[in-house]
């Protein structure tokens, strides 16, 4: 049985955006599900998303340090960072002609379609359709699916706020904690975030670097995961001839997300009165794992000749018909910032360049 499955952008932003709920959303999420087939939905929407999965990853592994110098034993800071990654200009549109798909492509206006991050008007059309013998040697096309593909957002960026907690421990070592408990934002759905990471100096195990106190080097590693959930309503669409649920309760319909980011890095800082100079050379990854999950209406044509309803549209329930994954930032990232430090306030900045450069920005509280 073929299938289609169709999301609307504000739907996937509030999702691949980890989740975030906010009141940056105008109105609740929905989503509209055409029949055509489940291979065609993965492979476009894995095209469509990318550019939110690989931004949010790269949000993730952002925020971890301000300084190579660990603290003190005892010693700790409480520093809140918004981090926000910029998709590339190759990553704002997707050639549909170059996807293994199965519906047919209207030729107008052509077969280039945004993604996410992108934004069009015309988009091109697809259509889905079954040939059926209606008796006579009669062949008629029944299409069962006609759509125009998913318009992205225009917003190539999103920031992504961090709390964390950093903890000095003996050895010139550090350890760090982000921490969001799970919470709900109105109707959306809800989510929850956790992370730990560490820091250990090198400068204090090198006689020659430990002459020079403004110069610390250290290695630094850092996991967080995202998780979320965000409630959707999906009802048999108008073009449905025959209904055989009519009283069914579509209640149990979540699109659900896990995001799991990794980053090593050997960073290096000068510190000077006020300022501190911070730079870093590392590697990150990260993984996104997004679900449709609960029972969903899937159009098809009935083909049973004995049927009164033969060549008709009806649907069938299916139920956690799409899974995607994304595995990310496989490569090298390099990082450049600065911290003020005015008494126990600090404030930072920094950049890091790859393929999706990254910003943050944070203020915090440091002791010892």
């Amino acid at each position: 049985m073929m299938k289609r499955i169709y999301i609307r952008a504000r739907l996937i932003l509030s999702i691949v955006a980890g989740g975030l709920l906010s009141p940056l959303l105008s109105q609740a999420p929905s989503a509209e599900f055409i029949s055509g087939g489940v291979e065609d939905s993965e492979t476009i929407l894995q095209e469509y998303l990318k550019p939110y999965a690989n931004i949010l990853g790269s949000d993730l592994n952002a925020g971890w340090y301000n300084t190579a110098k660990p603290h003190e034993l005892g010693g700790l800071d409480v520093t809140a960072t918004v981090s926000w990654a910029t998709a590339p200009a190759s990553a704002l549109s997707y050639d549909l002609a170059t996807l293994d798909i199965n519906g047919s492509i209207e030729p107008n206006p052509g077969t280039v379609a945004p993604t996410i991050a992108g934004e069009q008007e015309p988009r091109p059309g697809l259509s889905y359709s079954t040939l059926v013998d209606m008796g006579g040697g009669n062949m008629q096309e029944v299409v069962y699916s006609s759509i125009t593909v998913p318009d992205g957002t225009g917003v190539d960026l999103f920031p992504l706020p961090m709390a964390q907690l950093t903890v000095g421990l003996p050895v010139g070592t550090d350890v760090s904690v982000r921490f969001i408990p799970t919470v709900g934002y109105k109707d959306y759905g809800e989510i929850g975030l956790w992370g730990v990471g560490g820091k250990h100096s090198i400068s204090q195990w090198l006689p020659f670097l430990k002459e020079m106190e403004f110069l610390d080097i250290s290695v630094q590693g850092g996991y967080t995961k995202v998780s979320s959930s965000v409630h959707v309503v999906v009802e048999p669409q108008a073009l449905v001839e025959v209904d055989n649920y009519p009283d069914y309760d579509w209640v149990d319909q979540n699109i659900t997300q896990k995001v799991e980011g990794w980053t090593l890095n050997l960073i290096a800082s000068q510190t000077f009165p006020v300022i501190t100079f911070y730079e870093g050379l590392g590697y990150a990854s990260s993984m996104v794992e997004l679900l449709l999950e609960g029972h969903y209406p899937i159009n098809y044509v009935i083909l049973d000749e004995t049927s009164d309803d033969f060549g008709k549209v009806s649907y069938e329930i299916e139920e956690n018909p799409i899974e995607l994954k994304y595995n990310n930032f496989n490569n090298l990232r390099v990082n450049v910032g600065a911290r003020i430090k005015l008494g126990v306030l600090t404030l930072h900045y920094d950049f890091t360049h790859t393929l999706y450069s990254t910003h943050s920005v944070g203020i915090g509280i440091s002791f010892r």
